[in-house]
């Protein structure tokens, strides 16, 4: 649970950094940085979770790990998305705000998911 923490903390940066840079600085749409923010935590994410947090060393899973990750991603994007525009859109919360509370409810489900995904299934 303690390297899933930390590695979150960087996945999270390499996250909200794009996040942040592109719509506050660049004037991008919310939901587009968050797709860009998405695409670089997802390659993050996936590096750190089989390598580290869950110390899975085997290539001989990474393809499936690899899909799981990518349809993973798919589905994390989509829902940030649209829980996003519910917060922010609908509900006119800060984009900051309504990112936090989509991040701590994906956060935990991905916890669980990640854990099936990389578990070592080699006996």
């Amino acid at each position: 649970m303690a390297r899933f923490m930390m590695s979150g903390g960087v996945v999270i940066a390499s996250y909200y950094a794009p996040y942040y840079l592109l719509t506050e600085f660049c004037g991008v749409w919310y939901l587009a940085s968050s797709v860009v923010g998405s695409i670089i935590c997802s390659v993050v994410n996936f590096i750190l979770q089989k390598f580290w947090t869950f110390e899975n060393k085997s290539l001989a899973n990474v393809h499936f790990q690899a899909i799981a990750s990518v349809l993973l991603a798919l589905g994390f994007t989509v829902a940030n998305g649209g829980m996003l525009y519910i917060l922010v859109g609908k509900l006119h919360l800060h984009y900051l705000v309504g990112q936090i509370i989509v991040s701590s409810i994906l956060g935990v489900v991905s916890y669980f998911i990640s854990g099936w995904i990389f578990r070592d299934k080699t006996p």
